[in-house]
């Protein structure tokens, strides 16, 4: 049976399901913006970790460049030394080489987006690696890269975001001091186990069961506050993209005693 109109407009009935579809729209326009928030929040936080590596990249160019004007300058000094002249030429291909790949990878980690969604583990290890700017070795960190060849179900430039934040903190953490950074990993069945240790300080007690929240920082500005006055969104948005690719990640630590994240993944099917 239908429900009646009265006099004051539509039937009781239908205005409730106007109401609804009304409501269900909203909800989604608010989703829509919701996403779009999040994702210019993502790239705001790659940008700010350009930002902080920005010193880093400028001191390893002129790293590059040093040798380079130098040995150029003494082969012209002696034209007619040809073994000079080669070793100059040798220089200068080096450094080229070495600042078109860290060229490559800072100006690819600073992309808006990514249309890949399968990552091979390896290939973005070394690409976050090389956004550093600055071999671990130089601030006496002895590195290890452990991990098997396999590909996953993740967007390259989301994995290496997420693997930079952890590298940038742990390097942090370790600071003048050096110290080891391993990054191991295995297959278990349909996922992916990857786990980033540092022999750091830890993580205080105190903070501990809320890192991943948002705008928790190190009350000490040690491990992970990513800057001197870090906003404490870094691992808020790594748990983010880790959840958003069907992840999880987890952390490991004891003050004085090192910390080790643990991340979680999907394989890509074949």
């Amino acid at each position: 049976m239908a429900l009646a109109a009265d006099d004051h407009g539509p039937a009781q009935g239908e205005v409730a399901l106007e109401d609804v579809a009304d409501l269900l729209e909203q909800l989604e326009r608010l989703e829509r913006q919701l996403d779009q928030l999040r994702q210019g929040l993502t790239h705001s936080h790659r940008l700010a970790t350009l930002g902080t590596l920005t010193s880093v990249i400028a001191h390893e160019y002129n790293n590059i460049l040093t040798p380079i004007i130098s040995y150029a300058q003494i082969a012209l000094g002696q034209p007619n030394d040809a073994e000079l002249t080669r070793k100059a030429i040798e220089k200068a291909l080096s450094g080229a080489e070495r600042a078109a790949k860290l060229s490559s990878s800072i100006l690819g980690f600073a992309s808006q987006s990514d249309d890949r969604h399968i990552a091979s583990l390896r290939h973005v290890i070394d690409e976050a690696l090389n956004c550093l700017g600055r071999e671990p070795a130089k601030d006496g960190i002895e590195l290890t890269v452990d991990v098997p060849a396999v590909e996953l179900a993740i967007e390259p430039l989301t994995l290496q975001q997420i693997l930079l934040n952890l590298f940038l903190n742990a390097r942090k953490a370790m600071g003048c001091g050096g110290g080891k950074l391993s990054i191991t990993a295995e297959v278990d069945g349909d996922v992916a186990r990857i786990h980033v240790a540092d022999t750091g300080p830890g993580i205080p007690e105190e903070i501990r069961d809320r890192l991943f929240e948002p705008f928790v920082t190190c009350p000490t500005g040690g491990e992970y506050d990513l800057e001197a006055k870090g906003t404490g969104l870094g691992l808020c948005i790594c748990r983010d993209l880790v959840g958003a690719a069907g992840g999880s990640i987890e952390v490991d630590s004891r003050p004085a005693q090192g910390c080790t994240f643990h991340i979680i993944l999907p394989v890509a099917s074949q």
